[in-house]
């Protein structure tokens, strides 16, 4: 793990646990509240050969069906790795079901399971490929609130994904 995801992981992380007062009638793990996400971080296949990881970013909606419980759909972009020109990508579009708890004030950690359709793609290499997956997750993170309409979170998905060969030149 380079020094800089470290450090990043590291501020998320103090931020996460970071106090914060309590605030009965505006928490947002109520029945009802919408939040909308942004993400970025590390992304990495475990398929036998498959490149050693690169970033991903996306973006996604929550909604809290009851207290604690809420529904998720995502998207993102995950680059998996790169040799030179060639690259490995894939974009998967997710949806998920996850329980929040309620431990301290200041974070609320939770757990999910989810399923999604994948995109994956080989380009620029001697054999290009591209095809759709799907796959099964589950998640973990914790989520704080840094202010009425601000959240900052920590999440960790893992993934068992159909079809992972990674045999591409």
């Amino acid at each position: 793990m380079s020094g800089a995801l470290a450090g990043l992981i590291g501020i998320a992380v103090m931020l996460a646990l970071a106090p914060v007062p309590a605030r009965a009638a505006d928490d947002q793990w109520d029945d009802g509240r919408h939040w909308v996400s942004v993400r970025a971080g590390f992304a990495k296949s475990g398929a036998r050969f498959a490149p050693g990881g690169s970033f991903g970013y996306g973006f996604g909606y929550t909604w809290f069906l009851a207290r604690n419980v809420a529904w998720s759909a995502s998207a993102g972009y995950d680059l998996l790795g790169s040799y030179g020109a060639a690259a490995e990508i894939e974009v998967p579009i997710t949806t998920d079901f996850t329980r929040h708890f309620q431990w301290s004030t200041q974070a609320r950690p939770y757990l999910g399971v989810g399923w999604g359709a994948i995109y994956h793609k080989t380009y620029r290499t001697s054999a290009d490929l591209s095809d759709f997956r799907q796959g099964i997750y589950v998640a973990a993170g914790a989520n704080s609130v840094l202010s009425a309409g601000s959240l900052i979170g920590f999440d960790v998905r893992w993934m068992m994904e159909q079809d992972t060969r990674s045999i591409n030149p």
